[in-house]
């Protein structure tokens, strides 16, 4: 695992943090299960909500751990792999239910307590990132998501505001969505 100092940021206690890229468009970060019946039972699901294809190659998923410490990379692509409008692309966890299911797999868990996931063009900018419970770190849009408890999900109800206590909600029968 990368350890990366976090950007950069001054936040008032109490204030949305801002981030230093646009609220996404096409390509989003959609739902986060951070564990059900085991802590691997966990999956990230990323979403086209544009109108045209979008092609994964030279894109990474990363988990981010809430102090920002540790970045750890979950998926990326070096091949093209598209994601036409309104798919969804399914990640989850090697050890975990999800992972017969799953269009790429990773090891290692996201903590139930808070984190933020990021996707980017690899080592790049943040396209998106979603940050929840504790999560304190450089990745978090405006305020932190609640924490989903054990077998349900955060999970993105609209357009990208840049803040994830704004665009997600704690979803209590979450289904696991692939290509």
């Amino acid at each position: 695992a990368a350890v990366l100092p976090p950007p950069s940021r001054s936040v008032p206690m109490g204030a949305a943090a801002a981030v230093g890229w646009p609220p996404s468009e096409g390509l989003v970060i959609a739902e986060i299960v951070t564990g059900g019946g085991s802590a691997s039972d966990e999956y990230v699901e990323l979403a086209n909500g544009g109108t045209e294809p979008v092609d994964l190659a030279g894109l990474e998923v990363a988990y981010v751990t809430s102090s920002g410490a540790t970045v750890t990379r979950k998926a990326a692509w070096t091949v093209s792999v598209l994601v036409e409008p309104g798919r969804r692309v399914l990640l989850a966890n090697t050890l975990g239910i999800y992972a017969a299911v799953a269009d790429a797999t990773y090891s290692g868990g996201l903590a139930a307590t808070g984190g933020s996931i990021v996707l980017r063009p690899t080592g790049g900018l943040p396209a998106d990132a979603v940050g929840w419970g504790d999560a304190l770190n450089g990745f978090v849009e405006g305020t932190a998501a609640l924490a989903p408890a054990a077998g349900r999900s955060i999970e993105r109800g609209g357009v990208d505001t840049n803040d994830n206590a704004v665009d997600f909600s704690v979803n209590t029968a979450p289904v696991a969505q692939g290509l």
